[in-house]
């Protein structure tokens, strides 16, 4: 019998700490975790190899805890069974494993597989165990699994300020394996097909993602899609086309906050003029790219995140970053030739009061055409306003125009710009549960020519929301007022559109 090692009794509750009952399990659980990741196994306080003696001294009204360990010996790992996947395959839970065969047995690390096992939503249940072998050092490592349902099919209908009525049916199946017919199921594959319709827009997507390409932790993703948007002009002047392909590879970079990202894209996009547009004098830019037809967009995009949040859902601390670059046409071929620079940036802290969270984004961007003679296309520009930007403005309407504020056709239709920023001000209080109410601030600016920045031109707005978390997923309700505009835009608070 022994005490605790140093660097235990260092971790563990300090003289004149208050005794309660769930400290002395957290202790006794980091005391597991010291020995179980050294390969002593044994010493849990479920066996006779670890046990906590309490010693209550009346006189002083404290409580000594004299923690008494057997090490026992050492563990190894002689063999991995896996029991209960009747679909997912072996290689599908074995290469999320943080321990191999021969190697010792790391109970901390076990606890890392586990939890990687449980998040995969493959499994009801994940359980781990060691079992004796004839060897009395090397013990194998049982892993038992009960499969659950992994794929779903899920009709609904929604409603946004900018989407109006959509209805969409959508296929999914998290452990989908593209070389197993007729069920397809057990290769830890993702797929989903997604179609909606609407009001406002037609939409039609079909993903698949290969989480390890190539036995590495590499994920290959691969999407095809069409879309019809109807409500990209802000006075119904044309409808937006869009269909192509992508393929994207993405990779943990040291760690997994580091995400690095490099897809390529190879669509169609075409403009036309809906009757209102017919009607009216469309500004030249757009009437331009609705005689051009179908244009064809060859595009290379990489992107590297830093991501730190905690919180789940709903993140109270850390902050994601992400840098982005993209390639449009140029050396890649098509028919339109410009790039790209984005930068996004949002960090969290806890509020005042248990609950409360402050959220402070930002965001900057530029396009660029490359030959001088030729322009970045409308539809490919920045704009600001709706219900994730500039809430208090007009879906796209913090833009700029094509021609004089007087004139009563063209500066009406914004035709958007090559440079923007954005930076946003939230502080969010829970009422019930699943119920916050949001005070934001929101300012921006989008100017037309690449690179340019003129920080006294922005618009600016405040206002409430609410943010309803449903179990078929979340709404959000925002009304925002204007403070300061610009000549193309009212000073009435509107609801985010």
């Amino acid at each position: 019998m022994g005490s605790p090692h140093p660097v235990v009794e260092a971790a563990v509750r300090k003289n004149g700490d208050p005794f309660t009952p769930k400290g002395l399990a957290k202790d006794t659980e980091m005391v597991e975790d010291f020995y179980g990741g050294r390969g002593y196994i044994d010493v849990t306080s479920s066996s006779r190899n670890l046990t906590v003696v309490r010693i209550a001294n009346t006189e002083t009204g404290t409580m000594d805890l004299e923690f008494r360990i057997d090490e026992g010996q050492r563990s190894y790992i002689e063999r991995i069974d896996i029991r209960g996947n009747t679909k997912t395959k072996d290689k599908v839970i074995r290469r999320e494993l943080a321990v191999s065969p021969g190697e010792l047995f790391d109970m901390v690390r076990v606890k890392i597989s586990k939890q990687r096992l449980e998040g995969l939503q493959y499994f009801e249940k994940v359980d781990t165990r060691p079992e004796p072998t004839d060897a009395p050092n090397r013990k194998n490592l049982v892993i038992g699994v009960d499969e659950k349902k992994t794929g779903n099919l899920t009709l609904g209908a929604g409603f946004s300020s900018v989407d109006s009525v959509v209805g969409y049916v959508e296929l999914t199946q998290g452990n989908f394996d593209l070389f197993k017919p007729p069920t397809f199921t057990g290769g830890g594959q993702k797929f989903r097909l997604k179609v909606q319709i609407g009001t406002e827009r037609q939409d039609y997507t079909a993903s698949f993602i290969e989480p390890w390409f190539l036995g590495r932790k590499l994920a290959l993703g691969v999407d095809l899609y069409y879309r019809e948007l109807n409500y990209q002009s802000l006075n119904d002047f044309y409808d937006e086309v869009r269909g192509g392909a992508k393929v994207g590879l993405t990779r943990a970079l040291g760690s997994d906050k580091l995400i690095g990202n490099i897809s390529y894209t190879m669509e169609e996009a075409k403009i036309k003029l809906t009757s209102n547009g017919y009607s009216n004098a469309v500004p030249p830019t757009i009437t331009q790219e609705v005689a051009e037809g179908w244009s064809l967009l060859s595009r290379a995009k990489a992107t590297l995140a830093y991501d730190t949040r905690g919180g789940g859902l709903l993140p109270n601390k850390g902050q994601r970053t992400e840098l982005s670059g993209e390639v449009v046409g140029g050396p890649l071929g098509g028919d339109k030739s410009f790039y790209k620079l984005e930068l996004h940036t949002g960090w969290y802290f806890p509020g005042f009061f248990k609950g409360h969270v402050l959220e402070i984004v930002g965001s900057t961007g530029v396009a660029h055409a490359f030959n001088g003679d030729s322009d970045v296309p409308f539809y490919e520009r920045y704009y600001l306003g709706g219900l994730y930007s500039m809430r208090g403005f007009k879906y796209r309407s913090v833009s700029p125009r094509e021609g004089d504020v007087s004139n009563d056709y063209y500066s009406k239709e914004p035709i958007g710009g090559d440079t923007y920023w954005f930076a946003s001000a939230e502080y969010s209080i829970p009422i019930i549960e699943r119920l916050r109410v949001a005070l934001f601030y929101d300012m921006g600016d989008v100017q037309a020519k690449p690179g340019h920045y003129d920080f006294s031109s922005y618009d600016s707005n405040y206002g409430v929301g609410l943010r309803l978390n449903l179990p078929i997923g979340p709404l959000r309700l925002d009304y925002g007022i204007p403070i300061k505009t610009d000549k193309y835009n009212g000073s009435s608070g509107r609801f985010g559109q």
